[in-house]
C-alpha cells in the first residue's frame, strides 16, 4: 500500500480538492462585539501557533466598494462571501514601535493568507511605507506621524465593523485538529456562533 498517496488523497478529502473544480479550504469565522475580544482571541490563536497570514479582517468600506462596487450592510452578508476583500491584523502594539511603521503598513495594505481569497487594499499606503523605510522614518518625527497614521487606518475598519454588527475574524484551518482548536478559542471570546465553510483557493494561495 502506498501510504504517501493515502495521506496525499485524505488530505485532497478534507480541503475539498477534487478533479472537476477548485481546491476548496476551510475557514472558521468569528464574529466580535468588541475590539478587546477581537485582540484576544488574536492572542490566544497567536500562541496556538496560528500565524499571521492564517488571520483575516474584513478591508474597510472604501476598499470594498472599490474592488466590488458594493458595500454590504451587515457583516452576515460578508461572513462567507470569498470575494469581499480583507486584510491581515494590526496590533495596537505595532503601531507604536518600528516594526509596526516597517511591517505594519504593508501588511494592511498587502494581505495574503493561505486561501488567495485576499484582495489588495491599495498602493497608497504601500508608498508611504516605502518611503519612510528609505528615510529611516521610525527613528525620527516622521515614524511617529506615521505611526499615528497606521493606528487611523487599523481603527477605521474596525469602527466600520462594529456598526455593520461586529467585526469579523476568518481563521485558515489545516486540519481538523486546528479547526476545532480555533473553534474551541473564538467561541470563548463571542457570544455569537462560531461558523465553518470552504472558499475557493485562488493561484494566490
Amino acid at each position: 500500500m502506498d501510504t504517501n498517496s493515502d495521506t496525499q488523497a485524505n488530505s485532497a478529502a478534507w480541503t475539498g480538492a477534487d478533479t472537476t473544480g477548485p481546491a476548496m479550504v476551510r475557514e472558521a469565522v468569528g464574529v466580535f462585539d468588541t475590539r478587546e475580544a477581537l485582540q484576544n482571541a488574536i492572542d490566544e490563536l497567536s500562541l496556538a501557533g496560528f500565524e499571521r497570514h492564517e488571520l483575516s479582517l474584513m478591508a474597510n468600506d472604501e476598499t470594498i466598494r472599490r474592488e466590488t462596487g458594493d458595500v454590504p450592510d451587515t457583516v452576515e452578508e460578508a461572513k462567507h462571501d470569498p470575494a469581499v476583500p480583507r486584510q491581515s491584523y494590526v496590533s495596537p502594539e505595532e503601531t507604536g514601535n518600528a516594526q509596526g511603521v516597517a511591517i505594519g503598513i504593508p501588511a494592511y495594505v498587502g494581505a495574503v493568507i493561505a486561501t488567495g481569497a485576499v484582495l489588495a487594499t491599495g498602493g497608497t499606503a504601500l508608498a508611504a511605507a516605502a518611503a519612510a523605510a528609505a528615510a529611516g522614518a521610525a527613528g525620527g518625527g516622521l515614524g511617529g506621524i506615521l505611526s499615528g497614521w497606521l493606528g487611523d487606518k487599523r481603527n477605521e475598519p474596525l469602527s466600520q465593523h462594529l456598526e455593520k454588527g461586529g467585526i469579523l475574524l476568518w481563521v485558515n484551518l489545516r486540519n481538523d485538529e486546528r479547526e476545532r482548536v480555533a473553534r474551541d478559542i473564538l467561541a470563548r471570546h463571542t457570544n455569537l456562533p462560531v461558523d465553518v465553510h470552504e472558499v475557493p483557493q485562488t493561484a494566490a494561495g
